[in-house]
């Protein structure tokens, strides 16, 4: 199976411009929300547009929740050795000063950052082309990939793959072999 067959494409994707809030993000993933009968397959995540209407970026569940705390910017990179245990991943909460300030607060300040703020561009490890197995795109989210992947053809973004919708697709195989 292709993953052009299993993708959403742009033109079907919650979209906002890349002069839009974060404010903008929320109410265009509210409209998707409640336009949709089946609730578990609303969007959760964004794709930005440049003011061509193309492809710009990407603003994720991560990205947000990472925008509403500022810092996280300080923190560049996991060390080298670190695992993450628990006593790990407190000390840096801790070193940090990690959601020290409360949620309502932190939102009053984020909500109005602009999304090219907020979003990331996906690298070539994010991406597929919409030719590609469906195979690699799953190997891709095994190893790591960030959610949604961002789906290529002809030279540029044409729909976005997102792992809730591979895996309906694995379910439905699943369902379908004779015990």
């Amino acid at each position: 199976m292709k993953v052009k067959e299993v993708m959403i494409p742009i033109s079907q994707y919650v979209t906002v411009d890349l002069d839009s809030t974060l404010r903008d993000v929320f109410e265009a993933l509210d409209e998707d929300f409640k336009g949709k009968s089946d609730k578990c397959h609303a969007h959760r995540d964004v794709v930005v547009l440049d003011v061509e209407g193309e492809f710009a970026g990407l603003v994720t569940m991560v990205d947000i929740i990472r925008s509403l705390e500022p810092n996280y910017a300080k923190i560049s990179h996991v060390e080298e050795d670190a695992v993450l245990t628990g006593d790990y991943v407190l000390e840096v909460f801790k070193r940090f000063g990690l959601w020290h300030d409360s949620l309502e607060g932190l939102c009053e300040k984020a909500v109005s950052l602009k999304v090219g703020d907020a979003m990331h561009i996906p690298d070539a490890d994010e991406t597929v082309d919409e030719e590609d197995e469906l195979g690699l795109a799953i190997h891709k989210y095994i190893f790591g990939a960030e959610q949604p992947i961002i789906v290529r053809g002809g030279g540029r973004v044409t729909g976005v793959l997102r792992l809730s919708d591979i895996f309906e697709v694995v379910r439905g195989q699943m369902l379908a072999c004779a015990l």
